[in-house]
Formats: structure tokens, C-alpha cells, sequence
């Protein structure tokens, strides 16, 4: 009995619980709730007003084409602001637009002082987001690799081959594979969700509330730049744009590797081996 009442002792002495994972560490969060948008992070000066992408192809977004001023001509046709609202209410992002040839579009600085993505290393990246009326023509949420997000001549607001996911009305897009392509459909408008693309070595993912939807799949792309809403002057015909509101935008990195306790095990090793 004594022998079992010593081994009993040692054993709760020794024994460790388990290692937690490490919560992970935020890069970069914006959660709209301020006020006002962040202009060192966002280009402020042309979200309902302003310059708009005129694309020889009706309804893309890169290119060729040139970026217009308001009320220039796109193909005979002119945008004139307000181009729809871009509200700050409850801690939400509310992109709507009841203007014919412009929609609201907000994109990330860059170059600019604010990095929203890691260049190296994984990463997570969080978009809390609703539709609140669909409609044919798409704006959304597009996440891209780019060295330039300024609206200069010929630069496109994004190139096809450089999406890593477009959020974008009933489909969520990509050019993961190698090609710009629907990955993924949207679940149903008027409810929360999260979507998520994940990066760990080189190989994503993307995901809906924790579901994987697409991937694993290997690309090179690394994110540099956001924009939420539409940049195209729509110069074909009047269009009824979709409404959506967008809760938080988040990049997580993963946090320290947990330190592993020694074992029962592997203490009796090491004084075995005389390392105690």
C-alpha cells in the first residue's frame, strides 16, 4: 500500500494539464464604429464622390480602362455625386446606392502608412458582413494583391488574376486556382455572417462561419489591399445596385506556440539520462 500511495504522489507532483492553443494576435481590425473613417488607412476622399473606373468592358473592374472625374464622360455617359450613402450607424458599414452610374466604393491606402496584411507568414482574415438587397449588379467586398491602390490613368482598381476572394452578391469569387472563378455561393441575405480566408504556408483556404467552402488550394498571392463597394462608372444603362453593411474586417496572425510541459514521461527520461 505505501508503494502505491508513493507512485500516487509522485504522479500529482509531475502531472500537467495539457497545453492551451495560443489565442491568436490582431494585425488589423476595423470595426466601424468611430464616427468617421480612418483617412490614413482608407481613401475617404472618394467613397460617394469623385474619380470612377471606366472599363471598355460593361461592368468589370480591370481593365483596360481609365479612372474619370465626375461628370466626365464613360462611353457618353457621366456620374454626378452623391453616388449612393456610405453610413456609419450601430457599429455597422451601410454601402447603398440609389444613383444610376455610381455606387459607393472605399478602399484601402496604399502606398500608405497603415499595413493591412502581413507580407510574410500565415495569417486569418475575418469579414463580418449582410446583404441587404440583392439585386444583378454586384458590389461587395473584394480582398486583392496590388502594389497601387491610387486611382491614376490606366491603373486598374483590381487585376483578374490578383483576387483572393470577392464577396459579391449571391457568389463569392476568386483567382486562387490561377483563373478568376466562382468558388462559392453566398448563404441567404439579411443575416450575419463570417467569411473567412485563411493562409497557412502557401495554401488557402475560404470559409463561411467556420465552414471550409474552397481550398486547400497553393497560390503565390499575398493580399495587400481592400475595397468595399463598386468602383465602376456604369455607363451601359442605369443600374440598381445591391446594399449591403459590413461589421468588421479583421486579420488575425497566429499566436506563440504553447510551451509544452514535460510529461511524467519525459521527467523520468531526463533524470534517467542525468540531465537533471
Amino acid at each position: 500500500m505505501k508503494s502505491t500511495i508513493a507512485v500516487f504522489s509522485l504522479v500529482a507532483v509531475f502531472m500537467i494539464a495539457p497545453a492551451t492553443i495560443a489565442d491568436p494576435i490582431v494585425y488589423f481590425e476595423e470595426e466601424f464604429d468611430e464616427p468617421t473613417l480612418d483617412e490614413v488607412v482608407w481613401r475617404t476622399e472618394s467613397v460617394t464622390s469623385g474619380v470612377r473606373w471606366c472599363d471598355s468592358d460593361p461592368g468589370q473592374q480591370w481593365g483596360p480602362g481609365i479612372w474619370v472625374d465626375e461628370g466626365s464622360e464613360c462611353y457618353g455617359v457621366a456620374a454626378y455625386s452623391p453616388y449612393g450613402t456610405a453610413t456609419l450607424s450601430s457599429g455597422l458599414l451601410q454601402i447603398s446606392s440609389d444613383n444610376g452610374q455610381a455606387c459607393p466604393y472605399l478602399v484601402s491606402r496604399l502606398p500608405g502608412p497603415v499595413q493591412l496584411f502581413p507580407a510574410t507568414g500565415d495569417f486569418a482574415v475575418t469579414v463580418r458582413m449582410r446583404y441587404d438587397r440583392l439585386t444583378p449588379w454586384g458590389a461587395g467586398v473584394l480582398i486583392m494583391e496590388t502594389d497601387s491602390t491610387e486611382p491614376l490613368d490606366g491603373n486598374p482598381p483590381t487585376l483578374r488574376d490578383h483576387v483572393l476572394v470577392q464577396l459579391w452578391g449571391a457568389t463569392i469569387n476568386s483567382s486562387l486556382g490561377g483563373s478568376f472563378q466562382e468558388v462559392g455561393y453566398m448563404p441567404p441575405p439579411n443575416e450575419m455572417h463570417e467569411f473567412g480566408l485563411e493562409c497557412v504556408g502557401n495554401s488557402y483556404t475560404i470559409s463561411i462561419d467556420g465552414q471550409v467552402v474552397y481550398g486547400p488550394i497553393s497560390s503565390t498571392l499575398r493580399p495587400t489591399a481592400v475595397w468595399i463597394g463598386n468602383p465602376v462608372l456604369a455607363y451601359w444603362y442605369p443600374t440598381d445596385w445591391q446594399a449591403f453593411s459590413v461589421d468588421y474586417l479583421r486579420v488575425e496572425l497566429p499566436g506563440p506556440a504553447p510551451v509544452t510541459e514535460p510529461t511524467w514521461g519525459t521527467l523520468k527520461a531526463m533524470y534517467r539520462d542525468g540531465s537533471r
